[in-house]
């Protein structure tokens, strides 16, 4: 028996995190604030003069106290363990399915159109990495060199001969004495930016570091744009404060309360959402801005501005009446500065970034309100439209009555928003004019798509789960193609249907990650990876891997499957997750798919493989 003690020591803090996560997602619902009748929000609520930042530290000390949550919890005499050490061609290919165009996402997998760059994890030495592949030509692909990472990699950008990696980790801090327990963890996000002047040994110029768990990260120019969230903590009683840092190559630069903002009617917000700026192109130290709120979950970015957004429950005591709204903070970022303009309260969740979208400077945003009675449950849908300084000039509101939004998608003039309860309506608005946003069609049938991509001008492609029974309960995978040139008469054109016999169960990652959804227009390909188990008698079957499709309202009117393409044709059922596909692409005549262990390259064509790589 092995002696080697940290297999076991990695396994106790990750249970540790677990339990600590669960623990917090508990304190943080019984510390909703809660009335005897919670006021639920109606119309939008501009609130951008109410930003303040704070006089003192004790003034800071004073907010950090009033919290209305449970979690993070206060304890005496702690000190940090773990801290982490902060080290100092004209071939056509596929680059990350971006939702604005000049605004890059990051993603696990990118490609220049030669090389491919993809996060992956090492069984063996239980480590993040990152693996640089000559993909392109196919006849010589290799892997030419591979980056160790200490802590899970949430993404990557390409910015010419720069390599941005974004990585994770957490530090905890522990109670006194002679058996230290855990029990609040503080996380780290890092920006590593490499040279790739030699690929086969990049070689690291930047790391800027700092304290907070990754939301998102996009990229315009040189300039990579994150937004992290830090909780601020109090320990020793309230007396000793906890507050984010930036470390710029190894040089930390200590927020103080000057830097952190505040909203007058948030009282005691205590996560501190800091927009970070950083030119990978340059040395020069982040740009940031950094302000309390209850929290943010959704992003969207346009080539000037971001915009975050979180939600908040109200509740009375008995929790019978639940009010939900959801904040939009807008934050300018052009030329890689970082500055706040405006904040807007609306009513209900946003569900993804898809449901947010900004054209000619006015937001556009749609909302799903549920509230909770003592009759049940009543939903709808609307459209909020918001000029530059958020102040509201538009809305339509009371759609789809007892049902939600599963996905949404602006384009341009027109907005299509999936809504679902038994059937699926695909509802297609006019949002033309932003003072009057109207229903122009729309369309049921069984099943519900949970992302839309557009296809052309008149056509659009949904991914979702099918409804094979009619009945509103959703079983299997369903690719739907739309027909939206008679706005007033949607209609589906053809659809797909992967896993809805009896005993059968279908997934994809595409589902909730567009970055695993690949279109190619000019190809009429489409391609995304599929989980697919199958039952029969005492039998189980289980594949995964990717379905390639040629897509063309003219020729065939919708999907013809052109074949699928798997890695784990020979892996036993112990590698299931090291062979699952999650990424395709394509550079010239070869389509790439990737898995955490192998990279795969197969004819457009035929779909014969032409390239096997290990990671």
């Amino acid at each position: 028996m092995s002696d080697n003690p940290w297999p076991r020591l990695k396994v106790l803090a990750l249970v540790l995190v677990l339990a600590i996560a669960g623990f917090a997602a508990v304190g943080l619902w019984r510390g909703l604030p809660s009335s005897s009748v919670p006021r639920q929000l109606t119309i939008p609520e501009r609130d951008c003069g109410l930003l303040q930042h704070f006089a003192s530290l004790d003034d800071l000390k004073a907010h950090l106290n009033a919290s209305p949550y449970g979690w993070p919890w206060m304890y005496g005499d702690a000190r940090l363990l773990g801290a982490g050490d902060v080290s100092t061609a004209g071939t056509a290919y596929s680059g990350t399915n971006n939702q604005v165009a000049g605004v890059d996402e990051a993603d696990i997998v990118k490609t220049d159109g030669t090389y491919v760059y993809a996060a992956t994890w090492n069984a063996k030495t239980y480590g993040s990495e990152v693996a640089i592949v000559r993909a392109y030509p196919a006849e010589t692909a290799a892997l030419v060199s591979t980056i160790p990472v200490d802590a899970p990699v949430q993404g990557l950008f390409v910015d010419g001969p720069r390599l941005a990696v974004i990585s994770g980790s957490w530090s905890a801090y522990l109670l006194g004495g002679a058996m230290p327990v855990p029990y609040f963890y503080r996380s780290e996000t890092r920006v590593l930016v490499y040279d790739l002047a030699d690929p086969a040994s990049p070689d690291l110029v930047r790391n800027v570091t700092v304290t907070g768990s990754y939301l998102n990260a996009r990229l315009i120019g040189d300039v990579a744009t994150l937004v992290v969230q830090d909780y601020l903590y109090l320990m020793d009683n309230g007396t000793t404060d906890v507050l984010p840092t930036v470390w710029t190559d190894g040089v930390p630069r200590d927020l103080t309360y000057a830097d952190i903002g505040y909203f007058a009617d948030s009282d005691g917000s205590n996560v501190d959402t800091i927009v970070l700026s950083v030119d990978l192109a340059s040395d020069a130290a982040p740009a940031f801005e950094s302000f309390l709120t209850r929290g943010v979950y959704q992003m969207y970015v346009s080539p000037s501005s971001l915009y975050v957004a979180g939600v908040e429950w109200e509740s009375n005591p008995d929790r019978t009446f639940v009010a939900e709204s959801s904040t939009v903070h807008k934050v300018a970022i052009a030329d890689g500065a970082v500055h706040y303009v405006c904040s807007v309260k609306v009513p209900g969740t946003i569900l993804n970034q898809f449901s947010m979208d900004e054209r000619d400077g006015d937001l556009r945003v749609a909302t799903t309100l549920g509230q909770w009675t003592d009759q049940g449950m009543a939903t709808s849908a609307a459209v909020y439209v918001f000029d530059d300084l958020l102040n509201p000039i538009g809305r339509l509101t009371g759609l789809a009555a007892g049902e939600r939004i599963f996905a949404a998608r602006f384009l341009g003039d027109r907005a299509y928003l999936v809504t679902f309860r038994r059937v699926d309506p695909l509802f297609v608005l006019d949002v033309s004019d932003p003072r009057d946003p109207r229903v122009l069609g729309e369309l049921k049938m069984p099943g519900v798509s949970e992302y839309l991509h557009p296809y052309d001008a008149t056509h659009l492609i949904g991914v979702g789960m099918d409804d094979p029974s009619g009945t509103g309960r959703l079983h299997g995978l369903k690719l739907s193609l739309y027909d939206v040139a008679d706005v007033a008469h949607p209609a589906e054109l053809s659809s797909f249907s992967i896993g809805t016999a009896d005993g059968e169960w279908a997934w994809s990652e595409a589902l909730y990650d567009p970055h695993a959804f690949l279109f190619a227009p000019e190809l009429n390909l489409l391609s995304i990876p599929v989980t697919l188990s199958q039952w029969g008698g005492n039998a189980y079957t289980y594949w995964q891997g990717a379905y390639v499709f040629d897509v063309s309202p003219q020729a065939f009117e919708g999907f013809a499957l052109r074949g699928t393409i798997s890695h784990a044709d020979k892996a036993g059922a112990l590698d299931y997750w090291s062979y699952q596909v999650r990424r395709s692409l394509y550079i010239g005549d070869v389509l790439y798919t990737v898995s955490n262990r192998l990279l795969l390259g197969n004819a457009l064509d035929t779909l014969a493989e032409v390239a096997r790589v290990p990671l």
